[in-house]
């Protein structure tokens, strides 16, 4: 991965939010200068921070009554006030939250044989994409549109198998632009638009999965971790793919990203203690 040259954006400086996280952190957002965070606590249940004005104090969510969280949740709000959550128990089975603007639900389970976390994206009101890695290591898709459908295997890149599991986001709706780490450490590309596109290889070297988000039509940025184990970056604008720049910091596990405005980035790390560290883009 070769830095740009002359070509970086301006980022805030790494902050560090504090916390004790046992996973990767995950976030999404509803509206201007709402962020919610989540991640495994220590005690193996769903923890939740949010930014409102200001960073509110970390809450306990539970876990289901079937176990423990093994790994990060994943996070998605398809409208006001609605947060999804979506988490891989040890038994490889899905199980989903949601928050419905005055209280969390209970715990719901989907039968599935996932091998990796998975990864939830919606491009419209009560519309929900989930991906994941499957037991063949090939992407699997299962999708929310008044009423849950079946899971359905979306293949794999030339080169073979996911290594970890995918990223996925929406700018538009009928839109889905997917992004996992091949068998070569290459990210690997491939989008729904009406139907679903081939692979494409987007190169880098990645010691992780990939984290997306998109604050606009045709405009996605993807985070991953570098060799190096800082924050690497890479954007598309329009019509082409930028290089890779190196974001610095030193993480574990894999970034988080989310957008709640035009030219606005959020990003989480868990970092070498185990705290909540962010960074953002504001131009």
């Amino acid at each position: 991965m070769v830095p740009l040259q002359g070509d970086r954006m301006p980022w805030s400086q790494w902050e560090d939010l504090g916390g004790t996280l046992a996973s990767a952190p995950t976030v999404s957002s509803w509206g201007a200068k709402r962020l919610d965070v989540f991640a495994m606590g220590p005690d193996g249940s769903m923890w939740h921070s949010w930014f409102d004005k200001h960073w509110k104090q970390w809450e306990s969510l539970g876990h289901p009554m079937t176990g423990t969280l093994v790994e990060a949740p994943s996070a998605v709000s398809w409208g006001d006030d609605r947060i999804d959550c979506f988490i891989r128990m040890q038994n490889g089975s899905l199980q989903h939250r949601y928050w419905n603007g005055s209280s969390w639900s209970t715990w719901e389970e989907h039968a599935a044989s996932m091998a990796s976390p998975p990864s939830v994206a919606s491009w419209g009101h009560r519309r929900l994409d989930l991906f994941a890695r499957g037991p063949d290591g090939q992407l699997w898709h299962k999708w929310f549109d008044d009423g849950w459908k079946n899971w359905e295997n979306l293949g794999q890149p030339m080169i073979g198998p996911l290594t970890f599991h995918p990223a996925a986001i929406s700018w538009g709706k009928g839109r889905l632009d997917i992004f996992a780490r091949g068998q070569d450490s290459h990210l690997w590309h491939k989008y729904f638009d009406g139907h679903w596109s081939s692979w494409e290889d987007l190169g880098g070297e990645l010691t992780s999965a990939p984290a997306v988000c998109a604050w606009g039509d045709r405009r996605l940025d993807v985070f991953v971790k570098g060799p190096d184990h800082a924050l690497w970056h890479k954007w598309f604008k329009g019509h082409q793919w930028s290089g890779w720049e190196s974001l610095d910091g030193t993480f574990q596990d894999y970034p988080a990203a989310v957008s709640w405005g035009n030219e606005r980035i959020d990003v989480f790390v868990r970092g070498p203690n185990n705290t909540l560290q962010h960074r953002y883009f504001k131009d």
